[in-house]
């Protein structure tokens, strides 16, 4: 039985039903591990970050689910402590479980000429993030528990994104390893019912609001949207080293260490 490393947050529970009714064991993982089982060996097939498809060592699955948005995305967002917008973050904490949508965001922020230093840490909860600085990016489920707890919302990163470039942001795709098959569609993972009612009761969400993620959150293959990610997170590349460089050369100033 082939293994795909799929993402253990909530919106990917459509698509680890789907997998399984296709024959695949499915190995519930951080998307960055999903990098690492690949490169082990341990996974036939997986949903990878898009900016880090290329290192997982397989070939890009086309016709394939992967995780995109038109516009809106609930669960990658900058949270802030005090309810102040993005362009008055200053600082923003942010968590290594992405690093797609940190490029997304250092676009976002470039674009919108906002001088913030990003400030990577190794939590992951809203809460702790903002004890670090004033905003902080949240993903995954820990972005809709913040959201269920009221915290306030600085900038929806895949809103800004369609907002100011037009790009429906892709967050990752399906990549097979060497000589194995990728998981074809159509048809395609789609939510059930039950799905946005165990992500109410998991993460403190309304039941609408669970509803309304599910199907903001698409599993569906978009090819257009794919290559105008790509090219879009090439130009957050070339502008994410300039905000952790400011990032590293506060901290100096302060006496702490650099980044």
């Amino acid at each position: 039985m082939p293994v795909y490393a799929a993402p253990l947050h909530r919106y990917a529970a459509p698509l680890r039903r789907w997998l399984r009714w296709r024959g695949y064991q499915v190995a519930a993982v951080a998307p960055p591990e999903a990098v690492e089982m690949l490169r082990e060996g341990a996974a036939d097939a997986g949903m990878v970050p898009l900016a880090f498809y290329a290192a997982a060592g397989g070939r890009l699955c086309r016709m394939a689910p992967m995780v995109w948005s038109r516009g809106e995305t609930v669960s990658v967002a900058v949270f802030s402590r005090d309810g102040r917008r993005l362009e008055e973050c200053g600082s923003i904490a942010v968590t290594g479980e992405s690093r797609t949508s940190l490029l997304y965001l250092a676009a976002v922020l470039g674009e919108l000429g906002v001088e913030a230093r990003l400030l990577p840490s190794r939590a992951r909860g809203a809460l702790e993030l903002l004890r670090a600085a004033p905003c902080a990016l949240v993903l995954g489920d820990r972005a809709l528990e913040a959201r269920a707890r009221g915290l306030p919302v600085a900038g929806d990163v895949g809103a800004l994104v369609y907002k100011l470039f037009r790009v429906h942001p892709v967050y990752a795709v399906s990549v097979a390893a060497p000589g194995e098959r990728c998981p074809r569609g159509p048809p395609w993972p789609r939510p059930l019912g039950r799905d946005a009612a165990e992500t109410a009761r998991a993460t403190g969400l309304p039941l609408w609001a669970a509803e309304r993620y599910h199907r903001l959150v698409r599993l569906d293959y978009n090819e257009a949207a794919l290559l105008e990610s790509l090219h879009l997170l090439r130009r957050g590349r070339r502008l994410l080293p300039l905000l952790l460089e400011a990032a590293g050369e506060a901290a100096a100033a302060a006496g702490g260490p650099g980044l």
